[in-house]
């Protein structure tokens, strides 16, 4: 079948394969889109909001304001979806409005005013990204560009891909004394029955956890290597294999949010690198997210049983029931995360006081091994479960409700502006340089942007991959010095 390529007016910038410049066009359309949105949400909001599906109109209506300025980029250069402020105006969709459109739960004690506190706080982010983002980046650090500034072979990119893999899969490895057969068994076992798991306050084996974020690396590597050297090529074809078989294990964790981030980094990059966007590439990325959102919700149907019982293990933990077929669940789960924002500002600040700075120093020092540390802060200052009175669950509000926590609105409104700095740096350094190696802290970037919308914390931590390719290309660099020597 003949495969025919997507045209649009800019196309004499359409042969780099880089997203465009934002432009104060599309910002203007951002900010306009999005506080329309916000009131016409706050005046659909019904006085009772607490019965599933009360808040599908708004939902709707906040949706679609913000995805205008993304989409209509899009009509004329498809890659600007792939913007950093584009993925965050997108994001709150998924992480706070999909549950809402689906009618997956019911807004239980909250009133319509925390609704509407709750609408006009994402209005809030979204609008201050558009803001951040127009204005020029950040300077970006001399041992980044250095990191992106040098092109490498295939051999050599291959040559990272096992490193990537070697590295990463001592996280597994290690607690079950390399037993390969002992890994495998684990594998399909649930979440909390692995020797490689641990508690919240760790030790020594907290430094086996920052491992794994090189085996984040190995999809991305995949890509690069199959673009370069062909989907057959035997280097491709092992890459492939020890990509699954990593993601695997960092599957095993019930952790949707790294699957996602790991299949996500590769998907941007595989779409970055087209010279011309086809139809065949669009179908192939509809497919990959369809395939990639159903893949989550078996993770999360199946992560309290382990996925071992899919392929015919019965073994069943202690007090916990088998699943009997996949896909029980009528809706596409994420998060509760628009009713816990919900719930934050209920509580905030007229039972408990706001946060401040408690929460970033939280997760500003997260990497600080707590060997070294003992009286390392274990939490932000608020438990919304402890609150609530419920105990051995975590629940998650998203960054939105993170930032209110710490301070109202002034604080979701300095989030979103940083927020949008970042998306504004990833653009400068990808105008700046063209290798794949800039493409890959690219693709890093912003899809670290997207699952932070969920957490603060998530931004940090995925983050770190962007560390561990500076590591890593910097050490090949070297050593291919020293050989030339």
């Amino acid at each position: 079948m003949q495969s025919f390529p997507i045209h649009w007016p800019e196309s004499r910038v359409a042969v780099a394969a880089i997203t465009p410049t934002l432009t104060m066009r599309s910002t203007l359309l951002g900010i306009l889109s999005t506080g329309i949105a916000t009131t016409l949400s706050l005046l659909l909001i019904p006085d009772n909001p607490a019965r599933e599906g009360a808040l599908f109109y708004p939902a709707l209506i906040m949706s679609a304001g913000l995805a205008a300025a993304p989409i209509t980029d899009a009509f004329r250069y498809p890659k600007a979806l792939l913007r950093g402020e584009s993925l965050l105006a997108l994001a709150p969709i998924y992480w706070l409005l999909l549950d809402l459109l689906q009618g997956v739960y019911a807004m239980e004690d909250i009133t319509a005013d925390q609704v509407r506190q709750a609408f006009l706080g994402i209005g809030i982010f979204v609008t201050m990204v558009w803001l951040g983002a127009i204005r020029r980046s950040w300077r970006i650090p001399q041992v980044v560009i250095s990191s992106v500034s040098q092109e490498f072979s295939v051999n050599t990119y291959f040559a990272l891909a096992v490193a990537c893999f070697l590295i990463g899969m001592l996280n597994f490895a290690v607690p079950c004394n390399f037993n390969v057969f002992e890994m495998v068994h684990y594998l399909g076992q649930e979440r909390w029955a692995v020797p490689w798991g641990r508690g919240q306050l760790g030790g020594w084996d907290a430094f086996l956890d920052h491992l794994q974020y090189f085996g984040y690396l190995l999809p991305v590597l995949t890509v690069v290597i199959g673009r370069r050297a062909g989907v057959r090529n035997p280097r491709t074809i092992i890459c492939v294999a020890i990509s699954i078989a990593i993601t695997l294990f960092l599957a095993q964790s019930g952790s949707r949010r790294v699957v996602g981030v790991v299949a996500g980094m590769a998907l941007i990059l595989w779409i970055l690198d087209q010279q011309r966007l086809r139809i065949k590439h669009l179908l192939v990325s509809l497919c990959a997210i369809g395939v990639l959102l159903l893949a989550l919700q078996v993770m999360l149907e199946y992560r309290n049983v382990g996925l071992g019982v899919l392929v015919g293990n019965k073994e069943v933990v202690s007090g916990r029931t088998e699943k009997q077929q996949i896909l029980e669940e009528q809706h596409l789960r994420v998060d509760d995360n628009f009713y816990r924002l919900c719930q934050i500002i209920q509580l905030i600040p007229d039972s408990y006081p706001f946060v401040y700075h408690k929460y970033l120093v939280y997760v500003i020092v997260r990497p600080v091994p707590r060997v070294f540390w003992p009286g390392k802060p274990v939490d932000a200052g608020f438990d919304l479960p402890t609150a609530l009175g419920v105990q051995g669950v975590s629940y998650s509000y998203s960054v939105i409700g993170e930032l209110y926590m710490s301070l109202g609105f002034i604080g979701i409104a300095l989030g979103g502006w940083f927020y949008g700095r970042v998306a504004s740096t990833a653009s400068g350094l990808l105008a700046r340089s063209r290798t794949q190696g800039a493409l890959v802290i690219y693709s890093i970037v912003v899809m670290a942007l997207f699952s932070g919308m969920r957490s603060i914390l998530e931004l940090i931590l995925v983050s770190y991959v962007v560390l561990a390719w500076v590591g890593l290309s910097h050490l090949f660099i070297k050593l291919r010095h020293v050989r030339v020597r």
